[in-house]
């Protein structure tokens, strides 16, 4: 396994919200990409108390301990809500942030998603490239409960609004899944500065043209950059 994590800040905004960590242990590397959110106080600090707080607990915890690796990862993340949720009430303000999480579980030769708000994580395999998160966005459910049509969410007003976070609540509710692994595999794990930048068919492109880990996640940030750079943009590549 090959990976390479880069965030930048972009081209227009004065900080960078966005974080990553990783954290392997044993038989597993444990991923986490975090966006902090948009509109609220502290952002920045959202995220890397949340990746951190993630990967602390990964690594201090005793992984045969857990009923499921997907158990675990859950678990960090709610414990990382609890730390986000108490500085913010601490300080009196609004905190939030969004996460993704992989485990490449070698053990099992499976591949364990946990999410939360509207970065997503994408599979690359045989030529193909197939989102595996569904965004926890008011846009999104719009599109679900047939309010809203696909053509015109790009135009809608809304589009960045997150219906779950990080952060803001006691409580979280994650989505996870857990899907097999394949030899030759290309996980993306991204902040929307990337993908509402450029286009799915444009980040199929860039992988297939690359076989480096950081080759894809540089050209992918540069691209993002070079049709607007409106957000921050953070990719990590994981190749099997």
């Amino acid at each position: 396994m090959k990976f390479s994590s880069i965030s930048n800040i972009g081209k227009l905004r004065e900080t960078n919200e966005d974080s990553y960590s990783n954290v392997s242990i044993k038989d597993y590397d444990f991923f986490i990409v975090a966006d902090g959110m948009g509109g609220h106080s502290d952002g920045e600090l959202a995220s890397s108390l949340a990746s951190k707080s993630f990967t602390d607990f990964i690594e201090n915890s005793d992984i045969e301990t857990y009923k499921s690796i997907l158990d675990l990862q859950e678990k960090a993340l709610a414990y990382a809500n609890t730390k986000v949720y108490k500085v913010a009430s601490e300080k009196q303000e609004k905190m939030g942030t969004t996460a993704v999480c992989l485990c490449v579980d070698y053990k099992s030769k499976k591949y364990h998603i946990s999410h939360i708000g509207d970065s997503r994580l994408y599979l690359y395999r045989a030529g193909e490239i197939s989102q595996l998160t569904k965004d926890h966005s008011l846009v999104n459910e719009l599109i679900e409960s047939g309010a809203l049509k696909e053509n015109e969410a790009e135009n809608f007003i809304n589009k960045s609004a997150i219906t779950r976070a990080i952060g803001i609540g006691k409580e979280i509710k994650i989505d996870s899944k857990t899907i097999d692994m394949e030899n030759d595999d290309i996980i993306l794990i991204v902040t929307d500065g990337l993908t509402n930048e450029i286009s799915l068919d444009a980040i199929k492109n860039i992988i297939s043209e690359n076989s480096d880990v950081y080759d894809i996640s540089s050209k992918l940030i540069e691209a993002a950059n070079l049709s607007g750079g409106r957000d921050n943009i953070t990719v990590t590549t994981v190749k099997i």
